[in-house]
């Protein structure tokens, strides 16, 4: 039930357009209604002389029943009382002193009733559809503001084809459901109700045996449906799958050709698709079980109904020939909403599946935050320190132990140490991209947790080894996270960074597109771009993450000089791979095992620090080999 209700929680801003439609649902049915009777009783006043059979209707009803001629008439007055009150008042319509003008007036009827009908159909469904497309639009954009403030942890245990998959497929899952299911779910009850209302005014016993359909059909649809709902949620899975393994292979493009593995991540991803090929087709074939099961039953009911109606008109009992007529139309037109709702039932299922998805998304705790009363805070007056922090990703392994550090405004510090030592994780934790689990880390004096995040976020600009760029021009990427730059602004940052002279060459220049992560570009001039944009941000912090560890020789120089440009007037941290980069560092901390060892200059280390002349020893025996 609460899952209805959030998907209602949806809808209920846009009750205006719902409501709209559904009156349009409701004139729809009422003129579809009119349309059926008023043709059945043009065809009755063109296929028959009305008097000779009426007489004939009435001699045989009375002779049957033992009746007189009045005493019949009577009692089958009676009998059809509403039935007749309706009649008479179409028929008093309908039907003129002269048959040509009652034909005309029939056809005109019939033409303005369908005409009312689709004119009706028409806004229902556009009314429909825009809110059907608000909920949509809400829904992705909500999911998308949620994804971004998930924590770092969250995306750690998630494959990103997992998370494409959710915004996309769940939710076009959804607005598969609103656009097949959404106008029908409206429609197809009203249609049932109103025309359970005329068979009741044309035959009450012939209703009563039409009524034992609906509960085999509500078992059906209640029984397959809650099957669909579990194989829609494992289609929707493999489908994730499918996704990830598809963007893996892409992404990994470089790789897979350098290691020949084409036909390895060819097999890979058909077995993973086979997979879907197999949930797919069984959930398919359950959703198509229903719609001849249930029809199997109505036209095993209608055979009933036909025989028993038919037998009651032969003797004469309350129901007329041209009744029993009508009654099996509107039996007939019964029977299609009927059917669709089945059907709609597991699309509506199937949607579930994907809002329970969506939800899950939704429901999970999102970044830290911040404390009732945070302060904003306009810069970075004098140190940052560590006192005895610990921090784990998760209950099993603590990862950094009993932290104690000062960092002074204006220093360079660095953090070395093997590889999975922590050294990303202790600065992370100054952003707040995951909070300490035990102690505090504070800023000028303020535990950074009573700080607003974003203040925080503004005195600390980035750079890492791995440099992320979008989809979009160089103007742009450098510009990134600020507004109103100006080019000049921007042109300034790129030559600090060293980047202006080959942007300078491209064609476009600054609206140059560089293509998916700076796919067009080279490893070094994206680095450039990324500390162009560090330097434009102008932050006090600035987080070195092995910034240049990944560059060949004369891109390291070029990019080097730009990071001794950005570092001037800033506190930095620096994640150094390469020891030559933090020789003359005010501050080296040496990691190891999740801790601090040794704090001190390079000759001090050197002298001390076992750990840090190992590291020293082999990278420059590595570079003299080299």
């Amino acid at each position: 039930m609460n899952l209805y209700l959030r998907i209602l929680s949806y809808v209920k801003p846009y009750w205006r357009p719902v409501l709209a439609g559904f009156f349009f649902t409701l004139c729809f049915v009422l003129f579809n209604s009119i349309s059926v009777w008023v043709s059945v009783d043009f065809i009755r006043e063109l296929f028959r002389s009305e008097t000779e059979n009426r007489q004939m209707e009435i001699n045989i009803g009375a002779e049957a029943s033992g009746e007189s001629r009045e005493e019949w008439l009577s009692n089958e007055l009676k009998k059809q009382r509403l039935y007749d009150k309706l009649n008479s008042a179409i028929q008093s319509i309908l039907i003129q002193e002269d048959k040509y003008d009652t034909l005309k007036v029939i056809c005109f009827v019939i033409f303005l009733a369908f005409f009312l009908k689709n004119i009706s159909l028409y806004l229902h469904h556009i009314f429909f559809y825009f809110a059907q497309l608000k909920i949509v639009i809400r829904l992705r954009n909500d999911l998308q503001q949620k994804l971004l403030r998930l924590p770092l942890s969250f995306f750690h245990k998630r494959h990103t084809g997992n998370l494409t998959s959710v915004v996309f497929n769940d939710v076009n899952a959804i607005q598969t459901v609103l656009d097949s299911s959404f106008i029908k779910i409206f429609l197809a009850p009203m249609q049932i109700i109103t025309y359970l209302a005329v068979l009741l005014i044309f035959s009450w016993k012939l209703t009563l045996i039409t009524f034992i359909v609906i509960p085999l059909s509500g078992l059906i649809i209640v029984k397959i449906g809650q099957s669909m709902r579990r194989k829609s949620r494992r289609v929707l899975e493999q489908i994730s799958m499918v996704v990830t393994a598809f963007q893996e292979s892409v992404s990994a493009i470089r790789i897979v050709k350098a290691f020949t593995a084409e036909k390895k991540e060819s097999e890979k991803f058909a077995e993973i698709n086979a997979g879907y090929f197999k949930k797919a087709l069984r959930a398919r074939l359950l959703d198509q079980l229903t719609s001849p099961l249930n029809e199997t039953i109505g036209v095993f009911i209608f055979a009933i109904l036909l025989w028993h109606g038919g037998n009651m008109v032969f003797r004469g009992d309350d129901l007329t020939a041209e009744l029993f007529m009508k009654f099996m139309v509107f039996l007939f037109l019964l029977f299609q909403p009927m059917k669709e709702l089945s059907g709609i039932n597991n699309v509506l299922q199937s949607g579930l599946a994907a809002a329970e998805r969506i939800f899950d998304y939704l429901d999970t705790p999102t970044e830290t935050y911040e404390k009732k009363g945070a302060v904003a805070i306009d810069g970075f007056n004098d140190s940052i320190v560590f006192a005895n922090v610990d921090f784990s990703y998760d209950a099993r392994t603590t990862v950094l132990k009993n932290i104690n550090l000062t960092i002074s405004k204006g220093e360079m510090v660095a953090f070395v140490g093997h590889s999975g030592v922590g050294k990303s994780t202790l600065v992370d934790l100054i952003p707040r991209f995951y909070d300490v689990k035990s102690g505090a880390i504070y800023l000028d004096g303020r535990d950074i947790r009573d700080v607003q995040l974003i203040s925080l976020r503004e005195q600390i600009g980035i750079v890492t080894q791995e440099t992320i760029l979008f989809n979009d021009t160089v103007r742009m990427n450098i510009g990134y996270g600020g507004d109103g730059f100006t080019d000049e602004q921007i042109i300034e940052a790129a030559e600090h960074a060293n980047a202006w002279e080959f942007i300078d060459r491209m064609e476009k220049g600054l609206d140059t597109i560089i293509g998916e992560r700076g796919v067009t570009i080279s490893g070094g001039q994206r680095q450039r771009l990324s500390i162009a944009r560090a330097i434009l941000k102008n932050t006090p912090i600035l987080i070195l993450d092995e910034a240049t560890s990944a560059l060949d020789s004369q891109s390291e120089k070029l990019v080097q000089k730009a990071i001794d440009n950005l570092m001037q007037n800033r506190t930095v941290l620096v994640i150094a791979h390469r020891l030559s980069t933090i020789l003359h560092a005010d501050k080296i901390v040496v990691m190891d095992k999740g801790q601090i060892i040794a704090v001190g200059k390079h000759d001090d280390l050197l002298e001390r620090s076992q750990v840090y002349k190992q590291l020293y020893t082999m990278q420059f025996k590595d570079d003299a080999d080299k």
